[in-house]
Order: structure tokens, then sequence, then C-alpha cells
């Protein structure tokens, strides 16, 4: 069943997670996804699933306060992340 709060929410982790793969949130960058959602006018709700989503791809490390830390991506975690959205597609 369609749902519109999940389709927004895939295309938000979307969003980050080829922000991340490409570099535009360089390893080590501290994201405050809090003032995120403000500026963007996104649930603050939405906005933490999304970085939740994030976390358990191993793409970013959550601290407190509204905060995440990209992680510095090997090899094997982006075969891994790749394997993951290659079979969830399916």
């Amino acid at each position: 069943m369609y749902s519109p709060l999940a389709h927004r929410l895939d295309l938000l982790v979307q969003r980050y997670r080829e922000a991340i793969l490409t570099k535009r949130l360089k390893p080590g960058q501290e994201v405050d996804f809090e003032a995120e959602a403000r500026l963007q006018n996104i649930p603050l709700p939405l906005m933490r699933a999304c970085f939740r989503q994030l976390a358990n791809m191993g793409l970013v490390e959550l601290r407190s306060k509204g905060r995440a830390v990209v992680r510095t991506n090997n090899i094997q975690s982006l075969q891994s992340l790749e394997f993951g959205l290659t079979r969830r597609r399916a």
C-alpha cells in the first residue's frame, strides 16, 4: 500500500545518501539535522527517521542534540550498502 510519508522518507534518505557517497557531505562533517529539518520545512520526526536509516546503513554516526557525523566509508561498507540496496529493490 502506498504511503506518502514512507515515500517522502525514502526520497529524503536517498538525497542524503547520495550527498554522502558523492562527498558533498564529507567524512567527519557534522550535520545538525534538527536545523536541517527547520531550514527545509521537514517535520523533525521524519528527519530523525532519515538519519536513523543512514546510521543503520553505516553512513553516519548519531550524536546527541540532533546531530550526526558523516562516517569514513571503506570499500566493504560501501559494498554491503550496495548489496542491501540491490536486495531491497528486488
